[in-house]
């Protein structure tokens, strides 16, 4: 457990990013979608090329946040700009080589691919290659594993390199980036002929909910497989069949065309003004994740802050996370940050959603998402200036009423579950006694229980202010699982993740014992 809340460390950075990805899409978005021509019209010239600019900017660092991660990786363990340089060799490396070993594969279906980094082939003198543009596999944070230990293993054993081998004119740091690109090449190759099979699963998923879209269950299933792929950078998977083919259903207007897919046939609908209801299906949910759900857990972590210092300090962000939640979404990082920091809250959020889904094909409420783009990556469902936008539509108020009322209810689950959890669940969730003996453990490691003067804690670390900080042991704090110990203004922060906040009322109570048997 301490090494899986050590990622929450290394990829805080990486989320930040992704939260600013987030922003700058979702102004440029604010700023030119034209399903927002109800409340403002746009016509700077300037102001539109620099909104499309920021949207493209942000798109860039969404599709391609596996890099990113890989880059901080690499960075936070080896710290050097040889082991950048060659994950990012092999991380290209990788992806040519999928594009290349999988394109004769005609059991893939076309979600299988995208144009990562712009990279793509038409051509090939290979009899074995069809025709068409062919582009790498979408395999999503798999690379960033894969290419990751590949870099680190190759890099620390290039650091043992013999100046006097057989290859000794070939320096530590070139050799590095060439056996990490010849093993990502292995990596890449397997890959590609692994992947099919990968493929064959997800593809039973689709086509069993496709075989009934109209069932709750179904729905459910789409729901949280829709937030599990989303995490590892495959949502493409399971969204593109769904927004945009037969399998989320086909609608015929009345001029014959024929519109495929959720998104597409609610878009057609709108434009011609004749809504049935029935399209929006795999849409609806993310009205309450975007608009009341993620902001309740938000302001739900931001009460566990005790310091009251750092609830001034971080109160600025909470608001600005929450504004952003509404007009863009912030569910991806935010997904992300739960997967590492508690994955029992994660796993809470993937199986509300799916509810969520459950509930609203119950009750045959369905809201859907105008939009004409095709990217499902980069797509931002769910925001709160579209839902306002509906209200002109006689036929949906019942929708957006029903849509108000369960988003209410999960504000108040969301918030409140969060606070259990950080206060009650994150340790010894089964009673074993791991929360008294982390506790004891910590009172001991800062020279006991009358050496603490103050202590508070927040979401991912417990701050101890002690009189004498000559007897803190750092040692015998990170063997009961701290990831980093770190003085501060207020203390020594100790970051337990997300068992802080129990370690500290634990703290707190045998202070309070302590005072009453003095008594």
């Amino acid at each position: 457990m301490r090494n899986w809340h050590s990622l929450y460390e290394i990829f805080t950075f990486p989320i930040g990013i992704l939260f600013f990805a987030c922003a700058i899409l979702g102004i440029g978005n604010l700023l030119t979608n034209s399903a927002f021509s109800a409340f403002y019209t746009i016509n700077n010239e300037v102001v539109i090329l620099l909104a499309e600019a920021m949207m493209k900017i942000g798109s860039f660092l969404i599709v391609n946040f596996p890099l990113i991660f890989l880059i901080r990786v690499v960075t936070r363990k080896a710290g050097s700009a040889t082991s950048v340089l060659s994950a990012i060799a092999g991380y290209i490396t990788y992806l040519v080589m999928t594009m290349y070993f999988s394109s004769g594969n005609s059991s893939l279906p076309s979600t299988a691919f995208s144009s990562v980094l712009g990279l793509s082939f038409s051509t090939s003198a290979s009899s074995s290659v069809t025709a068409g543009v062919h582009y790498p596999l979408q395999t999503g944070i798999l690379s960033t594993v894969l290419i990751g230990i590949i870099t680190l293993t190759v890099y620390n054993s290039s650091r043992r390199h013999n100046e006097y081998g057989f290859f000794s004119f070939i320096s530590k740091d070139v050799g590095c980036v060439i056996r990490t690109v010849f093993f990502s090449a292995l990596a890449g190759f397997g890959v590609a002929l692994l992947w099919p099979y990968v493929m064959q699963g997800i593809t039973k998923v689709i086509n069993f909910i496709a075989s009934d879209t109209t069932n709750p269950v179904n729905l459910a299933i789409y729901g949280m497989l829709d937030r599990v792929l989303s995490v590892f950078n495959l949502g493409a998977l399971v969204r593109q069949p769904f927004w945009y083919t037969s399998s989320g259903g086909s609608w015929i207007n009345l001029v014959g065309a024929n519109a495929a897919g959720d998104v597409n046939i609610w878009t057609s609908q709108l434009s011609s003004g004749s809504l049935t209801g029935m399209a929006g299906r795999f849409i609806t949910p993310y009205y309450v994740l975007n608009i009341f759900a993620m902001p309740g857990l938000l302001w739900g972590m931001y009460s566990i802050e005790t310091d009251l210092i750092e609830r001034r300090r971080l109160r600025l962000f909470y608001i600005l996370a929450t504004l952003l939640s509404l007009v863009s979404g912030t569910l991806l990082p935010l997904e992300i940050m739960l997967l590492l920091l508690c994955p029992l809250l994660f796993l809470f959020h993937v199986g509300c959603t799916g509810l969520l889904y459950g509930i609203f094909s119950a009750m045959h409420v369905y809201l859907g998402y105008n939009y004409t783009g095709t990217s499902v990556l980069t797509a931002l469902p769910g925001t709160l200036l579209e839902y306002l936008s509906y209200f002109k539509y006689s036929s949906l108020q019942h929708t957006l009423i029903v849509i108000a009322i369960v988003g209410a209810v999960s504000f108040f689950v969301y918030f409140f579950v969060t606070r259990l959890y950080f206060r009650h669940l994150a340790l010894d969730l089964f009673n074993t006694g791991g929360k008294e003996r982390l506790t004891k453990g910590t009172i001991a490691a800062v020279g006991g229980i009358e050496n603490v003067k103050m202590t508070h804690s927040s979401c991912s670390r417990l701050v101890i202010s002690l009189y004498d900080p000559t007897k803190i042991n750092v040692a015998k704090l990170k063997q009961l699982g701290s990831i980093r110990v770190y003085e501060t203004k207020a203390g020594f922060a100790i970051c337990y993740g997300a068992s802080s906040t129990i370690v500290s009322m634990g703290i707190s109570q045998t202070m309070r014992d302590k005072i009453r048997k003095a008594k």
